[in-house]
């Protein structure tokens, strides 16, 4: 009973949030963390941080998010858009890697602490992304393709430095037959499931025409699992998921049903659950207790991805203003970054000051992208 009452509260408040930032032509993500904010810990204490349920559906939320991204992409799109989408993705991490390392290491940060922030900082929040990108209605532009593409190479390029840094904790040096092996295991990952989806896509329209969202949600999940076996985290494989079920391959009706049902899942249940519970986590101790090191982090973490990202669209001749809204998209941090500084934290990498610091940093850098997008958008909009 407590859980539901919770749930209810959370619920009501996200979605009377969201309505008034609608209302105010601001993004509803804001809306919903602002909700997460009054209601969390920071504020009123209504919600447990801790409640399971939250955490579950929280977690849930992150995995239809990604899902019905994957929905909405083209396939065909996105594989033309990989190219563009690996020079911005490495120019993203390695510059805010370096930066955060450096800053780290200036205050008093040892070298395992250092690069474990810096890794934190040089992330990208897939969810979030794809999030701005559909409030904005923008989600099928070559630009947005590019985009996500950008992402999920990103934080596949993370998730190596990730199995480095944890190796250098546990072993005290780097193993390069794990970081080969690794790397092995990600290409054939992603090879194998697109050659795959692709291949199998003709079939795809006869299991979905009886119990179609249930075989969507086994897709979903088997591939989310697969990628979690390996190393990776399962919203890429429920991405990877959604771009088999596709309107060329299905009955235009069953795709429509399918697809309703996801996005009233995850737009209007899951990820409002999700963004809000991002909230919980902020704690705002460090605004006094190390205030230059959290501000520094924070100049770095966005310099560092808008030169990187935006600076690897503008190499491949990408307008001057689809690089900008890339290079600001590419900035929103929360999902990842967070199971990342939480992974550090467990395993005594990161202490509680860093700990809290990275969930502001994640948190201010997502509100400056949320803010940042909406000019942006409307410049494209009025020069298209």
């Amino acid at each position: 009973m407590e859980n539901f009452q919770s749930l209810l509260i959370l619920m009501v408040t996200v979605w009377v949030a969201g309505k008034l930032f609608r209302a105010i032509r601001l993004p509803v993500i804001f809306g919903e963390l602002l909700g997460g904010v009054i209601v969390g810990p920071m504020v009123l204490g209504l919600i447990d941080p801790g409640s399971h349920t939250v955490e579950l559906l929280a977690e849930l939320g992150i995995f239809f998010l990604m899902f019905h991204s994957g929905l909405e992409a083209d396939p065909h799109e996105l594989a033309k858009a990989s190219k563009k989408s690996l020079l911005i993705a490495a120019g993203g991490i390695i510059l805010p890697f370096i930066g955060g390392y450096f800053i780290a290491t200036a205050f008093g940060q040892t070298m395992v602490p250092a690069l474990y922030i810096a890794l934190c900082i040089s992330v990208t929040a897939i969810p979030i992304t794809a999030r701005l990108l559909k409030d904005y209605k923008i989600q099928r532009t070559n630009t947005a393709h590019v985009t996500i593409g950008a992402a999920i190479l990103n934080d596949i390029m993370a998730f190596i430095l990730f199995s480095v840094i944890m190796s250098l904790h546990a072993n005290g040096d780097i193993q390069p037959i794990e970081i080969v092996w690794l790397v092995a295991q990600v290409g054939l990952f992603f090879g194998v499931v697109m050659w795959l989806g692709f291949k199998l896509s003709k079939y795809m329209g006869k299991a979905l025409e009886n119990k179609g969202f249930t075989f969507a949600l086994i897709v979903a999940m088997g591939l989310g699992l697969l990628a979690e076996s390996i190393g990776l985290h399962m919203i890429l494989g429920a991405f990877l998921a959604g771009l088999f079920i596709r309107e060329e391959v299905l009955d235009d009706k069953i795709f429509t049903k399918i697809e309703d049902r996801i996005y009233g899942l995850s737009y209007g249940f899951l990820g409002p659950i999700f963004f809000a519970s991002l909230a919980f986590n902020i704690d705002f101790s460090a605004f006094y207790t190390q205030p230059i090191f959290l501000v520094a982090l924070v100049i770095v973490a966005i310099i560092g991805k808008m030169i990187g990202a935006g600076g690897g669209a503008l190499i491949q001749k990408m307008k001057t203003k689809d690089a900008l809204l890339i290079a600001v998209a590419m900035n929103a941090r929360g999902a990842m970054e967070l199971v990342l500084a939480s992974i550090g934290y467990e395993a005594g990498i990161l202490d509680q000051s860093s700990l809290s610091i990275l969930v502001i940093m994640a948190f201010v850098t997502t509100m400056i992208t949320i803010f940042a997008m909406k000019p942006i958008v409307k410049r494209i909009r009025a020069t298209s």
